[in-house]
């Protein structure tokens, strides 16, 4: 490659390192003016989370584990499931939900004419960092119930955590592109994100208690296990090459199907302006 490409592909590099980052801190700076409030968010978000470990409580009381999940593990998987739904709350929803709301208006244009990617600008126009709390309470408590369960990851088990992780991240921001895309058709739409949301909670479980075409949804098409199951699973290494080859085609799939959406989706954009 020619040293001019090179320069022109590190300057496209950091220009969109710096949208994400102003945003980032546009957003952090705005929220900490009611530092009250930011943590009532936070708090309230969290709760909102850990309430839907009430089932796998009561389950526990009944029988030693849940489909061969004992308590620690099922912490664990509850660990990973706060760092996804954190993720998804501080910055998948409401950027999904700023952009849909630009397509309503017909003023998509604003993000649209920056000189980044679009579907980057529109990936990092809102951002709720109190919700940063939840990714923070989930990696404390992966990291106790690691330590309860006397695990000692070796560096390649480690390697598949951040590489199953990644996947994970890269499956919900697809979704989140897809849910996207869908709006520029049909508004209405709009309530796919709180549909989402509501979905998330099957993450909760781990993928072994579902059985037939739901086991094979929630591993392929909505990928949960992907996102808590598979890193839990592959910290004690209980994670088959069979499966961390499917996550990483599972990503990579959704997310070229997210891009294809998205650009299809551009093509029938009418703007304010047009």
């Amino acid at each position: 490659m020619s040293s001019a490409g090179q320069g022109f592909e590190h300057g496209a590099l950091r220009r969109h390192l710096a949208l994400v980052g102003a945003q980032l801190r546009v957003s952090t700076l705005a929220a900490l003016e009611y530092r009250v409030g930011f943590w009532t968010e936070g708090v309230v978000g969290l709760a909102w989370s850990l309430g839907g470990l009430v089932p796998l409580i009561v389950a526990l009381e009944h029988r030693d584990d849940v489909a061969g999940w004992g308590p620690w593990e099922i912490v664990l998987l509850t660990g990973f499931f706060l760092i996804i739904s954190g993720v998804f709350a501080s910055a998948v929803q409401p950027a999904v939900s700023e952009s849909m709301a630009k397509i309503r208006t017909g003023t998509l244009d604003y993000l649209l004419l920056r000189p980044v990617d679009g579907l980057v600008s529109c990936l990092s126009a809102a951002f709720e960092p109190w919700s940063l709390i939840e990714v923070l309470t989930g990696v404390v408590l992966a990291v106790v119930a690691t330590i309860q369960l006397e695990l000692t990851p070796s560096a390649g088990q480690l390697g598949v955590l951040a590489l199953v992780l990644a996947c994970g991240l890269v499956s919900l921001y697809a979704l989140g592109v897809l849910i996207l895309s869908a709006s520029f058709r049909a508004l209405e739409l709009q309530n796919l994100t709180f549909l989402m949301e509501t979905l998330l909670d099957f993450a909760h479980w781990p993928i072994s208690v579902f059985r037939g075409p739901l086991k094979l949804v929630f591993t392929f098409v909505v990928p949960f296990a992907v996102m808590t199951s598979y890193p839990a699973q592959s910290l004690s290494g209980a994670l088959g090459a069979s499966e961390v080859l499917g996550a990483v085609v599972t990503a990579l799939a959704l997310a070229a199907i997210a891009r294809l959406a998205w650009r299809r989706a551009l093509r029938g954009y009418t703007s304010a302006s047009s």
